[in-house]
Parts: C-alpha cells; structure tokens; sequence
C-alpha cells in the first residue's frame, strides 16, 4: 500500500493537473477565507467551509479522472493486478494519495486560523472541526470519483461521471426532499442518498458519532465497490474459502447491507452517549436550568413542531433531540403542513409561521413562533438585520414552566399618561418568562382589574388624577404588585410622585448627576451606570456584574427607622460624590440651594403589609430604565432586573428562565492595509507560484 501511495503522490506532483488542482483549491480557500474572515472579520471558518463545497466538487476530478482509468488505459492495470499487491492495498493507497493532496491544500487554513488568532479571539474547536467536515467530505468525494474512474479506462468519460455525481449529490437529495416531504417513501430514500447532510452538521459546532460513521460508511461502500470492479479480472478473485465469498458479489452486497445496517441501528442510539457540543459557548446544549426543570416534569408534555422535520430548523432538531433525551415525558410530533395544515386551530385562530412549536401538556398549550428563535440586530454599518444569538432553548423551556406551573400571570401596563409603549422584545421576553401582557386606561375602569398579577407604570410624561393613584393604591394594599418608573425629574407630576413615596421613600428633587466618571456612561453625567446591589430580584445581575443604565433619573432617600408595616430594600445606590441638580426652563442650575449632596438610591423594592395582605412595589429612579435603545446598550440587563421584580413581586415558582445564547464572537479586527497584504499573499502570489512550479516540472519532465 505504501509503494502505490507513494507513486501515486509523486505522479500528482509530476503531473500539471496536480499542481493545477493545488493552484485553483487554494486559490478559493484564500480567497473565501479572505473575503469572510479577514475583511468581515468572522472568527469563524464555517462560512469559508461551507463556500469551498462547491469548489471541492468541480476540481477534484481533476485528479480523480485518471487515477483508475489512466491504468486501464495504459493497460498498466495488468501489471498491478497480477502483482504481490492486494486490491485493497492498491485502492487504499490511491485514495490516500487522493487525500494528501487535498489535505496539503487545505494547509491553507491551518494558517488562516494561526493569522486569526493575533487579531482576536476564536472559536478554535469549532473551527479545526469545520476544517475536519471538509477533509471527511473531501474523502468522500475522493472514494466516489475513484469508484467511478474505476469504471471506465477514458479519463473524459470518468470526468463527466464524477460531475454527474456530484452535481446529483448537491441538488436532488434536497430537492426530493422539498418537493415530496409528505411523501414518507420518497422523504426517507432522498435522506438516505444526503450525503452532505452529515457535513452540514459537523459545521454547526456539533459532533454526532452517527454523521461521522456515516461519512466514514459512504467512503467505505465506494472503495469497496472500486476494488471490485477495478479487480474484477485479477486472478485474486479466483481464490477459494472464505477470502472467495468475500471478494464476490454476493459479499460485496452482504458487507454493504450490514454497514446499512450498522447506520440504521446508530440512529436508534440516544444522543447523549453520541454527541458533543463542541461550540465555544455550549450553543447547542441544553443547560442545566432545562436539564433540572425536566427531571421535575411528571405529566407528558409534547412539542409538535409546525412543518416536516426535513425542513425544520436544524438547530431546532438538535435542541429537540435533547429534549427527548432529557425526559422521558417529552414527545416531539412534525406535522407536515401538507397533511395536517389546519393543526395549530385546536390551539390559536392565528396560523402560526412555518417550523413553529405548539407545546401542549393535557388541555394546555403554549406556543413558540419560529421567529422568535434567533435574535435579530441591526448593523448600523450595512443597515440590514442579522443573526446575533439563538433563543430556542429559552423560548421551549419558558414554555414547558409555565405550562408546569399552572398558574396565569398577566401583567397589565398602564397608559393615558404618554407612557413609553412596550416594544415587542420587551413583550417577548415577558411572555418569555411565563407571563401575558395587556394595556389598561384607569380612567375607564373602576379599579385595577382582579386578574391581575403586576401593574407596570412605564415612565409617565404627565401627571396621574388623584382618582388613579387611589385605584393603584387599592389594587396593591389587597396584595397586588407594582412595577413603577419615576417620572422625569424635570415634570410637574404631584399626584405620582405622592404614589412612589408612599411606599417609604422620600423623593429627592433634581436630576442626579454623577461627577465621578467612573458611573457615567460614555462620559455622560446623566447617564448613570450602577451596579445592583445584592437582592433576590438583582441576583442575576449582581452575581454576573452587569451593571445597569439609568438615564436622567430622580434619587430616592430610604427611611432609617424601621417600620413594622413597611420594608425598603435598595437596588441601585448612587455613588457619594453624586449630586442632584433642580433647574429651571433653560436647563439651569441657578442657586447652589439648587444642588443636593448624595449618595441616593436610585431604585429600590417596597412591600406594603396592610391587615389583608402585602402589597409589592419595585420602583426605579430613571424613567428610561425600559426604552429598548438604552436596555440594548447594557445587554439587557435593565430588562433583566425588570422581569426578575415581576417573578419576585408575583411569587412566580416557574423553574427555569433561560437566557439567549450568543451566536457571534466579537468580530476580528484587521486594517485594510493588512488585509489587502493577505489577499496578495494568499490568494495571488501563493496560487500563481503553484501554477508556476507546475509549468517548470512539465517543461523539465518533457526535456528529459
């Protein structure tokens, strides 16, 4: 074997077509890496990968085309198969040469992952993985081009057979599979012939044992048939025993049934003895907040999944598998939008999108639309929407909480005080975390409407009657919870403002500013970016340091005696150089009676005890504390801090909220100077120099 695998690699590299192989592969993988990691600045090489497929298909027959059929041609097939050498031996030792060439081009991006490095941080496992997808499907095209060589002794003819191949592997599978995904025959043929689905897989971060012995079957499969049929004259079929049966038809068959088989059978094999999430931050990985929650699920719950899993959303297919695994009162159901489109009427009267969820446990439901599976930003560089994170996880396990706790919580926000609207992240994450939303006008209402869990005040920017503070007051004192933002320092709102101190604190009049820039926000003293302090609604952010921002808010001063009847807890506290600024029309301080010395709180929780009940409030200094551009900017941390009072304030006993998974790294930074200095390095020089060598060694070899 290695006497063959040796001649064959030096046959390459005399030959011009293997230089040209080495000058157009690296040619496309310096260009795409280039393109998608350098100059865009991807820490990841699954985007280079994935565009390098195509590539593989069209210039690997290059070197396929003759590796069989040349000796069949030049009648050399003879010599080889009379000689001491095993088939086996010379078809293992062709298709490693066909590999080494291909591996030494892929060098390329051994390198491309050496350069990312010095300008950023990488997601190394997935990445070497990905380059491992690519050397599995290179091997596989490399045993189907040598089967098909072995076919014909007209390199042309062998050419024209790869292409076909390739070109069916890469179309029809898929295209059967869309246009016949009810058709469970024709679906289960099309995903028995995806020999690229496994790849696939294998760039998601995701290593399943299953793919790889897949790849590793369809390579085995192709070499066996080659040696047949390349061998078929040789006199070593002629043997007798069991090496004879072995090395005949109906044993070629038998060996191809049982690695079917074996395929088959790992299928049926749980994935968590098979799998491994290889990704830098466990993105396709159930954590252990859903892992617990499951292990408490004692009712069946089934997730039926809005399309056929064929076209389902493959990160949705991996996290339901998991679900599976995790619980044995989990069921996943597909239902195909061909034979049961009317499904999701049972459960809503609006048509959910395509590869939706509908989770129901008993008579209950609750649905996860497919689009609030990935998060969405935008880039203010290209305008355009893109993906940054992955929220499957948490939108499913939200889901099967809630449906486990049993109880509605609905919170109402109040409006008709020019109340900063919910925006639909903000409604998303509630529902996210187990509760529904609903505005109401207390002006035409008689009080706050008994099914309700929390009522949220979102920075009024006029004053409340007397008549609706007294509604508030009465809807908390029976035990109710508030969440309240403050009003603009700079507004005239008596009657609200007469609503937050009547929970203990006293109201500081002015706009707090901070001199110490170490709480300012981009050098702003307004903005105002403060640690939580230690509480059960602040836990989450407390314990992973992430600090909030509160914008133009009002400081609060908590009352030093205790009182039976009243509680205050600070969340937020100003630093001490802090001061608050009163001022007039203009926006100016006029009289230093005008500036009051800190420290303040500037957010805290209250409960109110009263002979029925207590009463909760969460009240926070900044009226801006939920506006989406300033709760993007701490990654959702006020956000956080809001629904972690909801679930404290409501008593909420749903198990787990799990958080979106980002998608991205921070992108790698590279001057276009450097980068141009890459291209011109790796995509011209690097491929002109291949093609240069291999001008020099024909002209030298024919010379000879």
């Amino acid at each position: 074997m290695l006497t063959i695998y040796l001649k064959e690699l030096r046959s390459n590299f005399k030959s011009f077509f293997g230089w040209l192989f080495l000058a157009v592969y690296t040619f496309f993988c310096s260009l795409y890496f280039v393109i998608y990691n350098i100059m865009n600045g991807s820490p990841y090489l699954s985007s280079t990968v994935s565009s390098l497929v195509v590539i593989l298909m069209f210039v690997f027959p290059l070197l396929t085309m003759r590796i069989l059929a040349e000796e069949k041609k030049l009648k050399t097939d003879q010599l080889l198969l009379t000689s001491p050498i095993k088939i086996s031996s010379i078809i293992i030792g062709k298709f490693l040469s066909l590999v080494t060439m291909m591996l030494i081009a892929s060098l390329v991006l051994l390198v491309g992952l050496l350069i990312m490095s010095f300008y950023g941080t990488i997601p190394v496992a997935e990445n070497l993985l990905a380059i491992l997808a690519l050397i599995l499907l290179g091997s596989m095209f490399a045993a189907i081009g040598l089967f098909l060589s072995s076919v014909t002794e007209h390199q042309f003819v062998a050419a024209i057979l790869t292409y076909g191949a390739f070109i069916f592997i890469m179309l029809i599978p898929s295209a059967l599979q869309i246009f016949f995904a009810s058709n469970k025959v024709v679906s289960t043929i099309a995903k028995a012939i995806d020999f690229l689905a496994p790849f696939d897989k294998l760039l998601t971060g995701m290593i399943n044992a299953a793919d790889i012995f897949r790849i590793l079957s369809i390579i085995a499969v192709f070499l066996l048939l080659a040696a047949r049929v390349f061998g078929k004259s040789s006199l070593q079929l002629a043997l007798v025993g069991p090496k004879k049966f072995w090395l005949s038809s109906i044993g070629l068959l038998a060996i191809v049934v049982a690695i079917i088989g074996a395929n088959i059978g790992a299928n049926y094999i749980p994935v968590k003895y098979i799998q491994y999430d290889a990704t830098k931050t466990g993105y396709y990985t159930l954590t252990k907040e859903t892992k617990e929650l499951l292990k408490n699920l004692d009712e069946d719950v089934t997730i039926n999944v809005l399309t056929d899993k064929n076209l389902a959303d493959n990160a949705l297919n991996l996290y339901l598998e998991q679900y599976e695994a995790a619980s044995p009162h989990v069921k996943v159901k597909y239902r195909s939008n061909k034979t049961e489109p009317n499904f999701y009427m049972a459960y809503t009267d609006t048509a959910p999108s395509s590869g939706s969820v509908i989770i129901t446990k008993g008579e209950k439901s609750r649905i996860v639309d497919a689009g609030n599976y990935y998060i969405q930003e935008i880039n203010y560089q290209t305008y355009s929407y893109e993906t940054t994170g992955v929220d499957i996880e948490g939108q499913i396990t939200a889901a099967i909480g809630a449906l486990m706790d049993g109880t509605e919580y609905k919170v109402y926000f109040i409006e008709g005080h020019n109340e900063l609207a919910p925006t639909d992240a903000m409604i998303d994450r509630m529902q996210k975390a187990g509760f529904s939303y609903e505005t109401i006008n207390l002006m035409t209402l008689d009080a706050v409407p008994e099914d309700a869990s929390a009522v949220v005040v979102n920075g009024p920017n006029s004053d409340f009657s007397q008549d609706d503070v007294k509604k508030i007051q009465a809807y908390i004192d029976k035990g109710g919870a508030g969440f309240f933002l403050a009003a603009a320092p700079v507004l005239e709102t008596k009657n609200y403002n007469g609503l937050l101190s009547s929970y203990g604190a006293t109201i500081v009049e002015g706009t707090v500013y901070e001199k110490n820039v170490n709480y300012n926000f981009q050098g702003e003293g307004f903005y105002l970016v403060y640690l939580p302090v230690a509480h059960s609604i602040t836990n989450k952010n407390y314990s992973g340091r992430r600090p909030s921002l509160l914008v133009e808010g009002m400081g609060f001063i908590l009352p030093e005696e205790e009182d039976v009847n009243l509680i205050c807890e600070p969340l937020f506290n100003s630093s001490d150089t802090a001061v608050a600024y009163k001022t007039n029309d203009q926006g100016e301080v006029m009289t230093e009676e005008d500036v009051e010395e800190g420290p303040f709180t500037m957010g805290f929780y209250a409960e109110k005890i009263t002979d029925d009940a207590v009463g909760r409030v969460t009240i926070i200094g900044s009226p801006l504390f939920l506006y989406d551009v300033f709760d993007a900017a701490t990654a959702n941390a006020n956000s956080d801090i809001f629904i972690g009072a909801l679930k404290y304030s409501c008593n909420m006993n749903l198990t787990a909220t799990v958080p979106e998974k980002s998608y991205e790294l921070p992108s790698l930074f590279v001057s276009q100077g450097v980068a141009l200095l890459y291209a011109a390095l790796l995509v011209i020089i690097l491929p002109l120099a291949e093609i240069i060598a291999g001008i020099v060694i024909v002209i030298l070899r024919r010379r000879k």
